[in-house]
């Protein structure tokens, strides 16, 4: 059977011509082109956002472990910051940071924020706690958690959060609308709309 097979075969390709030589095109495999596909491929893969973000306790901003904190970018209006330092938006997102390591939390951060944002919440709830006890830096990781939202864009605004839900040692963090988001709420806030 197999015979036949290779017989019908060759039958089929009688009337094919060859390549010339000069047709022919050899891929070779570089060692530079892995290298260089390697380092596109490591770059793709940081995160930019991690340059803005010092892990370096002599690069943050120093907050001490009982105080009070408060952040909000221009445009963010003053009954909304009102309700967010109450406590009156749910917190979907709610995440614990003592313990973690300043590498480690800024990781932990940046994947918090995207997948909030993927999902369209806007409100978050991070425990940096309050560190008194840290040394020789107090409040180590709620000063870097105040420096680094500060410093990022999807931030819209932060606020220790209420006694009930860890005071001082909490912090309420509030996301930039998703475009989606403000499109809906100018249809439903415009004049004339139907409620």
């Amino acid at each position: 059977m197999q015979r036949e097979e290779l017989d019908l075969f060759m039958a089929e390709m009688a009337d094919v011509t060859p390549l010339k030589e000069a047709d022919r095109h050899h891929f070779l495999q570089s060692t530079c082109d892995d290298e260089a596909a390697k380092m596109r491929r490591d770059a793709a893969d940081s995160d930019e956002r991690l340059d803005l973000l010092p892990i370096y306790p002599a690069e943050l901003t120093r907050v001490r472990g009982d105080e009070v904190v408060s952040f909000n970018r221009e445009g963010v209006q003053e009954a909304v910051l009102k309700q967010l330092r109450l406590g009156r938006y749910e917190a979907k997102v709610r995440h614990d940071f003592r313990g973690l390591k300043l590498k480690e939390a800024r990781a932990v951060l940046l994947g918090l924020i995207d997948s909030a944002l993927f999902r369209g919440d806007r409100n978050l709830l991070l425990i940096p706690g309050k560190g008194s006890g840290n040394q020789p830096f107090e409040a180590l990781m709620k000063s870097a958690l105040c420096t680094w939202l500060s410093r990022l864009d999807d931030v819209s605004a932060y606020h220790s959060a209420i006694k009930e839900e860890g005071g001082a040692g909490a912090l309420y963090v509030m996301l930039r609308k998703s475009d989606a988001a403000k499109v809906h709420s100018r249809e439903t806030n415009r004049k004339g709309a139907r409620r």
